[in-house]
């Protein structure tokens, strides 16, 4: 199963440090996978395809500056000869594919270290935020069952699940971020 978000894009929705987010990896996973399964749901309501069949994911193999033509990527070989994606969120084009480098790009905004996400797909990076900001309503809605005493990881669930949704439904219906 393709997960549209990592526990650090979720991990990050909660403010979680390194060690916080070590400690509540199987439960971020928990949620990403939930999330995951509502957002394909969605996309089903609507009569369109998951995404999560078109999004091929890897690392960078090296860094990329800002406006670089090309970038190598650990494994080129689910990506198209050519189309859009993402670097850790920088939305970026190309036209050309040789062995494990992207040729062609452009759109790319500022620079990235080596190892960092690359996805394909249009909704690739749209579809992380919303996954992050669901997968967060799972994690404190499933905390906020066994602690009475504070309503903040409510009302914070609360935000991130309308957002999220909203955003999803908006996605899911359209079927496209242009």
């Amino acid at each position: 199963m393709t997960y549209y978000c990592s526990t650090s894009d979720v991990a990050s929705r909660m403010g979680l440090d390194s060690g916080q987010r070590s400690r509540a990896a199987t439960r971020l996973t928990s949620a990403i996978r939930r999330a995951t399964i509502d957002i394909d749901q969605s996309f089903r309501d609507y009569g369109r395809p998951v995404p999560s069949k078109s999004i091929a994911e890897t690392t960078l193999n090296g860094s990329v500056s800002a406006g670089a033509t090309s970038i190598t990527l650990t494994s080129a070989s689910s990506f198209s000869t050519a189309g859009n994606g993402n670097i850790d969120g920088d939305s970026f084009a190309w036209t050309g594919k040789s062995s494990n480098d992207l040729t062609g790009c452009t759109g790319i905004s500022f620079d990235h270290a080596t190892g960092v996400t690359v996805q394909e797909g249009e909704m690739a990076h749209v579809l992380r935020e919303i996954c992050a900001d669901i997968a967060a309503a799972f994690y404190f809605e499933d905390e906020s069952m066994f602690q009475t005493t504070t309503t903040e990881g409510s009302l914070r669930s609360s935000a991130l699940r309308e957002r999220g949704e909203k955003n999803l439904k908006r996605l899911a219906h359209l079927g496209s971020v242009d």
